[in-house]
């Protein structure tokens, strides 16, 4: 409004708000055009009404923007700055991007292996097509390109799983009751003990059709018939399918079966009936038999310890090591000796190479005019094909295959014959052609060692130049003794949290063990088991042999002396899955990286190292048949940690095993009490009571002779109820028994164990779940997957076949 008529010669004036609105628009387009600010005429308003009044007002309070456009403000510097961010960090690194490749496809494998139920495989065609066009499209923007390679590297991986689970049969329910299995023999072991173990290749169970999986059947020990691969044979036995695992989120034994073709294992309850002696036929089976004949032929010229370590060694049967003594290589650190890898292929292949081109430098000719370099090469690849296979092409011998010819390539060429492009590319081609390799411990620790190795060798190399000198033979031995031993630190501490994942031991005298143990195997014993290959054509591998097993003792001696160190080995409790993925994501960057940069690994090396300390584990389990039930006891400076177990008839030694590992517990497990109290445990004949933090578990004892568990009339303060028996429903039919009081309380008995497996139980007084209790089961943890059989799933009938017209 205006204080008078605007006419000729007459004075605008405008209002308080006309005033503030102009303000702020000159405020928006003095910022928008970024010219130097002007406060003028914003600050003090003085308007005139007529001539009788003055208002005079103060400063405007600022006026306070929207909260997106505060966290706008902040992010755009950060967004402008992010390009040449990202430019700095890849360029230098350009030629190491495609390292992470294989990285990508493992993390779409066990993005594959983690899910709970079958996935579609749509979304990952979807990703890959995306990957792909965005690496067509910006072929000059290298951050982007990486990006869109590495969501094609994890479509891959997860579409490489699922195919790999599509291409495998499934798992065959097997019959609960005595069956008749007849076959042929595709491979027998035999023990320490003496006894001996058939594998069936297509085994066929009664009259029902052949099975397309393998199976593994223990023959009785006073059953002394002569079988060999090839002959066909029946025999009556118990047959039980892959066992699931001792506890929700332990090791999948059925996963491993499904993806390694077996179908399940047995025990003979007669002696086997030869049906007919048969040779071996097809390359498989008749690499088998020439497996064992060589295996045999070792233990018959070095019957005892020393000829079943042999035997590992050139053949790679290891089922003739006696506990003790596999005990005693795995807690001296000596363990990777048994398991033939890319130390046994290296000295293989360098025993070769130098035999080789010694001898074509011997031959004048040869010597002036072949490249005799490139031909040893060859040779020595051959020659690790050929171990490889004698030894049973186990995943290991497969990686260092692959590194070994992409080295003989290398070195045709004119290039770096060992470098982690070699070791990448074996990682890709194995991730992809059998993803479930990732999950398997072998895997994790042979990789990570190499990795480490390769890494750490390129870090000191200008060190080890320093240490070499002028070349005088005091350096090349110091040398080399510090090569052994920086090479034992590097692959033990490398692997050493896998080791600790998988087997919940960790050792300190693996480097002190190895500096004596690899040499000799690298010089002396399996140089000797090699020549006797040669020599068993004419059976003169006994003057060889004998002098291997005097090598074989002499590790043997060490790693039981190792063993028997205060402190040799210490059980660590268990590590979350998320921790060793830091650690291997730690060990990845500070590997692969250069410079300074790498130093950002050791951070989620240590968080993965401290995860154990942060994860609970379950104090209270239940096995996957309900006949083992275990409480873990808090520590105390006595006793330390232990555990009380009820146990019935039955109950396996193996699942305890594996409770003590995951618990970190050594001290045997004590029983329940009979009656009276222990700790939080109070019992009489029929009931134990469990009691922490004011909540209070009901264990409910095994009357025996197959009878539910007698329910108390009252449940009052109880959260919940246990008992290796069946417990009445809390509304049966009429005519059975019902639980009572008890009706509301959750129960864990044999068929809620049979429907969801193993169960594991936390204490949570206070907690927000109901009764202060948190309970998860292996359903809950591993869902419903192929490889998972389905509770309550029957046999079709056996009936006979018809007959043909």
């Amino acid at each position: 409004m205006c204080s008078k008529p605007v006419g000729l010669g007459a004075k605008r004036v405008r209002t308080l708000i006309a005033r503030v609105l102009a303000c702020r628009r000159f405020k928006d387009e003095d910022t928008s055009s970024r010219r130097p600010r002007t406060r003028t005429g914003c600050y003090s308003l003085r308007y005139r009404i007529g001539s009788a009044m003055d208002l005079s007002l103060g400063p405007l309070p600022a006026a306070r923007p929207p909260a997106w456009m505060s966290v706008r403000a902040a992010l755009r510097p950060l967004a402008r700055a992010l390009p040449g961010l990202l430019h700095q960090a890849l360029v230098p690194e350009r030629d190491r991007l495609a390292l992470w490749l294989p990285a990508c496809v493992g993390c779409g494998d066990a993005l594959y292996f983690m899910l709970r139920v079958e996935p579609p495989v749509w979304p990952a065609l979807l990703a890959a097509a995306i990957g792909l066009a965005v690496m067509l499209a910006a072929r000059s923007i290298d951050g982007l390109r990486f990006a869109a390679a590495a969501l094609l590297a994890l479509a891959a991986g997860f579409i490489a799983a699922h195919l790999a689970t599509g291409r495998m049969s499934p798992m065959p329910d097997l019959p609960k009751s005595a069956v008749v299995v007849s076959g042929r023999i595709a491979a027998i072991d035999v023990f320490a003990d003496g006894s001996r173990r058939v594998t069936f290749a297509h085994p066929a169970l009664d009259l029902d059709p052949p099975l397309d999986r393998r199976l593994h059947m223990k023959l009785r020990a006073d059953d002394r018939q002569v079988l060999g691969v090839g002959d066909d044979i029946v025999l009556r036995g118990m047959l039980r399918a892959p066992a699931p695992p001792s506890l929700p989120g332990g090791r999948d034994m059925q996963r491993e079966a499904f993806f390694d073709g077996l179908g399940g294992n047995g025990f003979a309850l007669e002696a086997a009936e030869l049906q007919a002696h048969r040779p071996a036929t097809g390359l498989a089976m008749r690499w088998q038999a020439l497996r064992e004949t060589i295996a045999g032929r070792i233990m018959q010229a070095l019957p005892d310890a020393r000829g079943a370590i042999a035997a590992t060694l050139v053949t790679g049967i290891s089922t003739g090591i006696s506990a003790a003594d596999r005990n005693a290589f795995a807690v001296s650190g000596l363990a990777h000796l048994l398991a033939v890898a890319g130390l046994h292929l290296g000295i293989v292949m360098g025993l070769a190479m130098g035999t080789v081109r010694m001898a074509l430098a011997a031959w004048e000719y040869a010597a002036l005019r072949w490249p005799t370099r490139q031909i040893a090469a060859c040779a020595a690849l051959l020659a690790g094909a050929f171990y490889m296979a004698l030894t049973g092409m186990h995943l290991p011998t497969l990686r260092s295959l692959t590194m070994a010819a992409l080295g003989v390539l290398a070195l045709m060429l004119g290039r770096r014959a060992v470098s982690l492009r070699g070791l990448a590319i074996a990682a890709l081609l194995m991730l992809l052609a059998a993803p479930d390799s990732l999950l398997e411990v072998s895997f994790q620790m042979s990789f990570s060692a190499v990795l480490a190795l390769i890494a750490g060798y390129e870090t000191l190399r200008p060190v080890m130049h320093s240490m070499y000198g002028d070349g005088n033979w005091r350096r090349r031995f110091g040398l080399h003794v510090a090569a052994l031993f920086m090479t034992s630190l590097l692959a033990g501490a490398a692997s050493l949290p896998y080791a600790a994942f998988h087997f919940g031991h960790v050792q300190f005298y693996f480097v002190l063990a190895n500096l004596l143990a690899v040499p000799l195997t690298a010089l002396w014993v399996l140089p000797a088991g090699l020549l006797s290959l040669a020599l068993m054509p004419l059976h003169l591998e006994a003057l060889v042999l004998v002098p291997m097993g005097w090598g074989v003792e002499i590790i043997l001696w060490l790693a039981r002396t190792v063993a028997r160190m205060p402190a040799a080995s210490i059980a660590v409790p268990a590590m979350p899955l998320g921790g060793l993925g830091l650690i291997s994501l730690g060990l990845l960057w500070l590997c692969l990286r250069r410079g300074r940069w790498r130093l950002l690994g050791l951070l989620p090396l240590l968080a993965g190292a401290v995860s154990p300390a942060l994860n609970r584990p379950p104090d209270l389990l239940v096995s996957g048949d309900a006949r083992l039930i275990a409480l873990r006891l808090p520590s105390d400076r006595e006793h330390g940690s232990r555990i009380l177990l009820e146990q019935a008839s039955g109950g396996s030694p193996m699942v305890l095993s594996d409770w003590r590992q995951a618990w970190a517990i050594e001290t045997p497990a004590l029983p329940m009490p009979a009656s009276g109290t222990s700790g939080p445990v109070s019992c009489d004949a029929a009931i134990c009571r469990i009691g922490r933090g004011g909540t209070t578990i009901l264990l409910l004892r095994d009357p025996g002779h197959r009878r539910k568990a007698p329910v108390p009339a009252s449940c009052d303060g109880i959260a919940l109820l246990l008992s290796p028996a069946p417990i009445p429903l809390p509304h049966p039919h009429p005519g059975q028994q019902d639980r009572g009081g008890c009706g509301s309380v959750r129960a864990i008995d044999r068929f809620t164990v049979w429907r969801e497996g193993a169960q594991a139980i936390w204490f949570e007084p206070g907690g927000v779940r109901p009764g202060g209790l948190k309970i998860v089961s292996d359903r809950d943890s591993r869902g419903l997957r192929p490889w998972i059989p389905v509770p309550g799933r029957r046999r079709l009938p056996r009936l006979p076949m018809a007959l043909t017209e």
